[in-house]
C-alpha cells in the first residue's frame, strides 16, 4: 500500500521519507524535469569496454565455480560471450538434466541448477540469444523453458525472470501450468501472485526490481493480460522515483568529492543511503543503478510511459558513476562484485540504444540486444585496466564512497592436492571442477549432478570422497556401500568408511587423510577411488531419472 510520504507516487511507493528527504527529492525531480540530461554515450561505451576488459582476467575463474548463477551473470554483463571457445551458454550443458520422458530440463530453486526461477533463460532473452538455436546440441532455450516448470517455491517475490522470459518467448496466456511447491498454477495464477507479491512481499529478490520487469513485460506482450497494463506502468513509476533518489545521492557525493569532504553523520547522503539500504560501497550503487535503468530501458521499449524526469534521471546516474567509478576499480574485488558490475554494464550498452530507438521510433530487436556481447578470447592479457588519466579525472576522496573487501579463499595446502591431481592428467570429464574454498567436485559424464566424485578439506585433513546429495539418486547407495571394502583393500593407510546418514540419509564414501599425507598421496587416492566404484556405478548412475515428476505439469 502506498504511504504517507509518497512523492508524486499514488499507486505504489515502497518508501517513507523524511520531510529533509522529501524535500531535497522534490528539487531533484524539479531539476531533472526541467533541464534534459544529455547521456555521454561515448563514456558509456568506453566504460563498458573497461568492464570488458577488466571481465577477460576473472572469467576464468568465474567460470570455475562451476555455477549456474555465476554463468547467467555473466550472461547478463557480458552476453553470450566466447571464452575458450565456447559460448556461455554451451556451458549450461552441465547444469541439464532429463526427465523419464528424455525431455531437458533445469532445476530450478535448487543448488544444481537456477537460484531464482528461470533467471538464465532471462537472461539469456536480455542478451539476445535465439530462442530456437541449439546451445547444447541439440538443447534450444524454448525447449528448455518448456520443460523447466517445476518449481521449489511458491513465492511471487521471485517469478521476475520467470515472467520475463515466457513474455518474450512464449507470451500465450494458455502456456503449459507451473508446479509451485506441488500446487498447479497457470500463468495468469503467477500474474496475480507477482502483483500481490509487489504489494507486500519483501525486497529481498533484487529489491523487486526483476518482478516489475517480468509483469511489465508480461502485460505488454501476452493478449492475455492486458489488464495488468495499469499495475505494470504504477509498479514502474514508483521504482523509477526511486532512481530519482539515487541520483540524488550521486549528486552529493560529487558535491563532497568536488569541495574534498567526507560523508558525516546526519548528513542528507548517509540519511538517503539508509533509506534505499545501499551502504557506502560504490558496488551497491552501481547494482541498483544497473537493475533499474535496465527496467527502464526494457520497460519503455515496450511502450510503457518513462516520465522527462526519469528519462534525465537514467543519463545521469550514467554519466556520474561512469565518472566515478574507474578510480575504484582498482581495488575492487572483481570476483565477487562481478555481479553488480555486470547488470550495470548491461545498462549503460541498452542506454545508447533506447536513445536512438526514440529517435527512430524504432523496436528493439534481437540484434540490438545481442550487440554488446563480448569476446573474450580476442582480449590482450597485459592491456591497460584503469588510466592514470581515469584515476585522475574523479579523485576518491575517504568517506565518500567505500570498497567492499573480502576475505577467504582456499588453504594452499588444499590447492596443492587439486594440483598434484590434475598432473596424473585424469580423463576428460574427471577434471575438478569448481573454485570453493573447500572442495572440488569430479563429475563423470552422464551422471546427475547430485552424485559426484569431491576433494573436501577439513583444515588440515582432506577427503577423497564419493557423494550421493539428492533423492534421485539415494537408491544408488546399496550399490556404493559394498564397495567399501573394495576401496579399503586398494587403500590401506586411509581412513575409510561409508557414513549412511550423511546428506538426509542419502550417504557418502569418504577417504580421509590425515594432515601429514603428502598431496600426491591424496590425488593417488582419488583415482583410487574413481578406479574402485567408477566401472560399477556408471550404468546405474546414468539410469537415474532426476526430477521424478515431469518438469512441466502439462507434459504428464
Amino acid at each position: 500500500m502506498p504511504n504517507a510520504h509518497a512523492p508524486e507516487t499514488p499507486f505504489w511507493w515502497p518508501l517513507d521519507l523524511s520531510s529533509r528527504e522529501e524535500e531535497a527529492l522534490g528539487r531533484f525531480r524539479r531539476r531533472m524535469r526541467e533541464t534534459p540530461v544529455p547521456l555521454d554515450a561515448g563514456l558509456c561505451a568506453a566504460f563498458a569496454e573497461q568492464l570488458a576488459e577488466l571481465m577477460s582476467r576473472h572469467v576464468a575463474g568465474i567460470v570455475e565455480r562451476d555455477s549456474l548463477p555465476h554463468l547467467s551473470h555473466v550472461l547478463n554483463g557480458w552476453g553470450d560471450a566466447r571464452f575458450r571457445g565456447r559460448r556461455v551458454t554451451e556451458r549450461f550443458e552441465n547444469f541439464i538434466h532429463r526427465d523419464a520422458g528424455a525431455r531437458p530440463f533445469v532445476l530450478q530453486c535448487n543448488p544444481e541448477g537456477e537460484f531464482h526461477p528461470w533467471q538464465s533463460f532471462a537472461y539469456a532473452v536480455m542478451a539476445g540469444v535465439d530462442p530456437e538455436e541449439s546451445f547444447p546440441p541439440g538443447v534450444t532455450l524454448r525447449e528448455l523453458m518448456r520443460n523447466s516448470r517445476l518449481l521449489d517455491t511458491s513465492e511471487g517475490r521471485e517469478l521476475g525472470h520467470l515472467l520475463f522470459a515466457l513474455a518474450y518467448v512464449e507470451p500465450d496466456a494458455g502456456s503449459p501450468p507451473f508446479s509451485l511447491r506441488g500446487e498447479c498454477r497457470d500463468v495468469r495464477g503467477l500474474m496475480k501472485l507477482a502483483v500481490e507479491a509487489h504489494h507486500s512481499g519483501s525486497f529481498e529478490v533484487c529489491r523487486k526490481f526483476h518482478l516489475t520487469e517480468g509483469l511489465c513485460a508480461m502485460a505488454a506482450l501476452s493478449e492475455g493480460f492486458a489488464e495488468y497494463r495499469r499495475d505494470a506502468q504504477g509498479f514502474l513509476e514508483g521504482q523509477l522515483d526511486m532512481l530519482l533518489l539515487l541520483g540524488l545521492i550521486l549528486e552529493e557525493a560529487r558535491g563532497l568529492t568536488e569541495r574534498g569532504e567526507t560523508a558525516e553523520d546526519g548528513s542528507l547522503i548517509r540519511e538517503l543511503r539508509e533509506t534505499l539500504v545501499l551502504g557506502d560501497y560504490i558496488e551497491n550503487h552501481c547494482y541498483y543503478a544497473g537493475h533499474i535503468i535496465e527496467l527502464a530501458a526494457f520497460a519503455e521499449s515496450l511502450g510503457y510511459r518513462v516520465a522527462p524526469e526519469h528519462r534525465a534521471a537514467m543519463a545521469f546516474v550514467a554519466n556520474e558513476l561512469n565518472r566515478s567509478l574507474p578510480p575504484y576499480l582498482a581495488d575492487a574485488c572483481f570476483g565477487e562484485c562481478f555481479l553488480h558490475l555486470g547488470h550495470y554494464r548491461r545498462a549503460i550498452t541498452l542506454l545508447p540504444v533506447l536513445e536512438r530507438l526514440r529517435a527512430e521510433r524504432g523496436a528493439l530487436t534481437r540484434a540490438d540486444l545481442a550487440r554488446y556481447t563480448v569476446d573474450f578470447d580476442a582480449y590482450a592479457p597485459d592491456a591497460e585496466l584503469i588510466s592514470a588519466a581515469a584515476r585522475q579525472a574523479y579523485p576518491r576522496v575517504p568517506g565518500v564512497f567505500e570498497v567492499a573487501t573480502f576475505e577467504g579463499g582456499a588453504r594452499a595446502e588444499f590447492l596443492s592436492v587439486v594440483a598434484s591431481y590434475r598432473s596424473t592428467s585424469p580423463p576428460p570429464h574427471f577434471e575438478p571442477r569448481g573454485a570453493g574454498e573447500h572442495f572440488r567436485r569430479i563429475g563423470p559424464p552422464g551422471w546427475p549432478r547430485s552424485v559426484h566424485y569431491e576433494f573436501v578439506d577439513y583444515g588440515g585433513p582432506v577427503g577423497a570422497e564419493l557423494h550421493l546429495e539428492s533423492d534421485d539418486v539415494r537408491p544408488l547407495a546399496e550399490r556404493v556401500r559394498p564397495l567399501v571394502g573394495r576401496v579399503a583393500a586398494r587403500l590401506p593407510g586411509p581412513r575409510i568408511e561409508w557414513e549412511p546418514k550423511w546428506s538426509q540419509g542419502r550417504g557418502r564414501l569418504r577417504v580421509v587423510f590425515d594432515a601429514s599425507a603428502a598431496p600426491e598421496q591424496v590425488a593417488a587416492g582419488m583415482r583410487a577411488l574413481i578406479e574402485e566404484t567408477f566401472p560399477e556405478l556408471d550404468a546405474a548412475a546414468r539410469g537415474v531419472c532426476c526430477g521424478t515428476a515431469a518438469q512441466s505439469p502439462a507434459a504428464e
